[in-house]
């Protein structure tokens, strides 16, 4: 088979990955391919069916709690487009990329693929296919690979850091990306800006797992220079393209340990955005320590504090029946949220997910108690918490009465 057309499955949970795999495409990828991006299962199969596949490859990003409607969606795809090449990537798949193969794909770009999944394909349209298995994506260089895609116009936020090196026991990130942060430099983000302004495009948003540690040469020393730097050339270009940027926000987050004056005082002055995502995940000194989150509760009550001083409403993430946690953990949960509630604060609420890949795979899913359960459930009545603990519980496969 040579390859002459690619078909993304883009939905709504993967787009960013997808925008950033397709950016690579312009600049890495086999001349005069063509491409499409249905957002739903049932539009993938119509894109690919009809000439059972031929010609095309069908690439799927996915996380964990995905799995199942990938593997069902390869399923069908394998009936209905049997000459389609199929392509996985993403967190799940780079996790556990022999599994990802058992599911029904031919190819899993493990890692990191704005360099090696353009490569695939153009050694599938020349007609080169390599041999079917795992290929482990190289590195990217964020300097050079646009963060979306203009050719097609994928466009969504700009991913500015790459790369943790806290390791925390249920993230991934570290473990996908390395410990060591990379960062995308000033001018490239400016360029990316120039582009969504040119379009019409008003709002820009970040994506980087901690947005103050921007130009961080390990991701735990701050660079404030750097970070003053991003942000007030940032802030200077959107206002006079008549936008907005939003630093420290949804997709983003920060440290609570990174919250300072000085970032704050650049948030307030050069970002649009009045309230900042704070990952503080647990309460107990013991059960921080134990998930490698590197700061104590201390640090999440001052984070708020220079929030309420600086006018930004903070929204703190919490994770929920971390493996270990025990009845005197959750007792710190509920003091450490309540004193949080108020000063103002909005507590984001998950239920832990083994995920592949991490210290906690192996751990069985979140159980969350019915004395906290009700505690979260009055929070979200009073307006003070929000998030899909339900959901996630449910995926990790465990019940909600851990102790009453």
């Amino acid at each position: 088979m040579t390859l002459n057309r690619i078909v993304f499955h883009y939905s709504r949970e993967n787009r960013y990955s997808v925008n950033a795999l397709a950016g690579a495409l312009e600049t890495g990828g086999p001349p005069g391919l063509r491409a499409a991006f249905p957002a739903t299962a049932a539009d993938t199969l119509a894109e690919l069916s009809p000439d059972g596949g031929a010609g095309a490859a069908a690439a799927l990003s996915f996380f964990t709690c995905q799995k199942t409607g990938a593997a069902s969606l390869v399923k069908r795809l394998r009936k209905s487009a049997p000459a389609a090449v199929l392509i996985a990537g993403g967190p799940h798949p780079s996790a556990v990329p022999d599994e990802t193969l058992d599911m029904g794909f031919d190819y899993v770009v493990a890692g990191e693929g704005e360099r090696t999944f353009p490569r695939l394909l153009s050694a599938l349209a020349a007609g080169e296919p390599p041999p079917r298995g795992v290929l482990r994506g190289l590195p990217a260089d964020l300097s050079a690979c646009p963060p979306f895609s203009s050719r097609w116009g994928l466009f969504g936020a700009i991913e500015i850091t790459r790369g943790c090196p806290y390791a925390c026991a249920y993230c991934q990130t570290s473990f996908l990306f390395g410990a060591k942060p990379r960062h995308r430099p000033v001018p490239a983000i400016l360029r990316a800006m120039e582009t969504m302004f040119a379009r019409g495009l008003k709002d820009v948003r970040f994506i980087t797992p901690d947005a103050f540690a921007y130009g961080s040469a390990d991701g735990k020393a701050m660079n404030t220079g750097a970070l003053r730097e991003l942000l007030e050339s940032a802030g200077e270009l959107a206002s006079a393209r008549g936008g907005r940027v939003f630093a420290g926000s949804f997709p983003s987050e920060v440290r609570p340990d990174h919250v300072t004056h000085e970032a704050l005082e650049l948030v307030r002055k050069h970002a649009s955005n009045r309230r900042l995502v704070i990952g503080a995940q647990a309460a107990s000194p013991r059960l921080l320590r134990e998930i490698r989150r590197g700061h104590g509760p201390g640090e999440v009550l001052e984070a708020a504090r220079l929030c309420r001083e600086h006018r930004l409403t903070p929204y703190f993430d919490f994770i929920f029946g971390l493996p270990g946690e025990t009845r005197g953990d959750e007792d710190a949960a509920m003091e450490l949220i309540q004193a949080l509630v108020a000063t103002g604060a909005i507590i984001h609420t998950h239920a832990f997910m083994p995920l592949p890949g991490t210290p906690f795979a192996g751990a069985p899913g979140g159980r969350i108690s019915r004395r906290m359960r009700d505690f979260i459930e009055k929070l979200e009545s009073r307006g003070k918490a929000f998030g899909k603990w339900r959901t996630q519980s449910r995926l990790g496969g465990a019940g909600l009465d851990r102790y009453q």
